[in-house]
């Protein structure tokens, strides 16, 4: 192949890679509805549904990660990153934001569970649980924010004689992989933002000022470009988490 052509197939991929930028961008400046009004998830606060911690004020952003308790890596480096951005804000920024823990486990992680295990943490995070039986809200609820996650099971590794004795520990043993990511929700239930948990705690905290901003000056505004969900084909699904 001679050397124009090579040149003028590498200028057409650089042009559809610019366009498929510019129409995700161009998608990705709209808040859009996450968590449905009619919707209250049980917490270890009681019943919340999307404006409960901001007793209907603007101006207020949830941000929300999901996980489970018996994560061995991910999720407390997760919440111990959202900590340290917390840290970096101004009591006026902590007042208006609302750290959120929904776990991605109801079967093991019930809400006493939750409790102690965020009390660990140096952050006013709420636990959110659906029941395990409930499967169906709970599928809803992170399919309108882009979370991704499905149970694994420990590998096959014992003689059939100790099938059962697996089955039973594997109840224990099985790994959770899911989404890794930051959602901002505002009061009306929108999804703002999905920041990844690549960005520095600095990072992390200047965005979160920046969307605080926003929702201060325009909180029912559909037009204001903060919300990211473009990124949520990309956000990393953890292996293991």
């Amino acid at each position: 192949m001679s050397p124009r052509k090579l040149i003028l197939m590498g200028l057409s991929a650089f042009a559809l890679v610019i366009i498929a930028l510019i129409t995700g961008l161009s998608a990705s400046h709209q808040p859009r509805d996450a968590w449905p009004t009619t919707l209250e998830l049980p917490s270890t606060r009681g019943l919340l549904h999307a404006d409960t911690l901001s007793r209907g004020e603007a101006g207020h952003l949830s941000v929300l990660i999901p996980g489970f308790t018996h994560c061995p890596d991910i999720c407390p480096l997760s919440l111990a990153r959202l900590q340290m951005a917390w840290q970096r804000l101004d009591e006026t920024s902590r007042a208006h934001l609302h750290p959120m823990f929904l776990t991605l486990d109801p079967a093991r992680d019930t809400l006493p569970v939750l409790s102690r295990y965020l009390s660990a943490f140096s952050l006013p995070v709420t636990g959110l649980r659906l029941p395990s039986q409930d499967d169906t809200r709970l599928e809803e609820f992170t399919q309108r924010l882009g979370i991704q996650f499905q149970r694994r099971e420990p590998e096959q590794s014992h003689p059939p004689e100790h099938a059962q004795a697996q089955a039973s520990a594997g109840e224990a043993d099985y790994m959770i992989d899911h989404s890794v990511a930051i959602f901002v929700i505002d009061e009306q239930g929108r999804l703002r933002d999905t920041l990844p948990l690549s960005q520095t705690p600095a990072q992390l905290a200047d965005r979160l000022r920046f969307l605080l901003q926003s929702v201060a000056a325009a909180p029912s505004s559909d037009s204001v470009a903060t919300v990211n969900t473009s990124a949520n084909a990309n956000v990393p699904v953890t292996g293991g988490a």
